[in-house]
C-alpha cells in the first residue's frame, strides 16, 4: 500500500535535470511502495513568462518520468527560493529525499539535508 514507508520527496527545478531526478524518484517510489511528492523549486522574482517556462519544464519532466507507471500517488508543491528548509522539514516523514547534485550551483541542499535531515538523501549527478 503506498505511503507505508514515508513519501519519496523529489526537488525539481528548471535546470535541465527535472526529468532525470523525477525518474529516480519514480523508481524509488515503486521500490518502496511509497507516494511521490514533487517539489517544484522556482527562483524569487521570476517574470510571468519565466515562471510559466519553469512550470512547464518541471511538470513535463515529472509527467514523462511517470509515463507507463500507473497507480503511483503523487502531488506537486511549489517552493520559491532555497528549498533546503522545506526539504529538511519534509525529511521527518519521508523515506528518502532526492535532489540534484548541486555542488556546482553553490546551494548545497543535498549536504544540508544529509546533515540536518532525518532520512537518506539521493543526489542525482549532473550528466554532461
Amino acid at each position: 500500500m503506498p505511503g507505508l514507508s514515508g513519501d519519496v520527496v523529489a526537488s525539481l527545478s528548471n535546470d535541465g535535470r527535472a526529468e532525470i531526478i523525477a525518474r529516480v524518484a519514480v523508481a524509488e517510489a515503486r521500490r518502496r511502495g511509497a507516494r511521490l511528492r514533487f517539489l517544484q523549486v522556482v527562483q524569487d522574482g521570476l517574470t510571468a513568462d519565466e515562471r510559466a517556462d519553469a512550470d512547464q519544464s518541471t511538470f513535463r519532466g515529472a509527467v514523462r518520468a511517470l509515463r507507463g507507471f500507473r497507480g503511483i500517488p503523487c502531488r506537486f508543491e511549489l517552493v520559491t527560493g532555497d528549498p533546503t528548509p522545506v526539504l529538511v522539514d519534509l525529511s521527518r516523514n519521508a523515506s528518502v529525499i532526492i535532489v540534484g547534485d548541486d555542488t556546482e550551483t553553490g546551494t548545497h541542499a543535498a549536504e544540508a539535508c544529509r546533515a540536518l535531515g532525518s532520512c537518506p538523501v539521493i543526489s542525482v549527478p549532473v550528466l554532461r
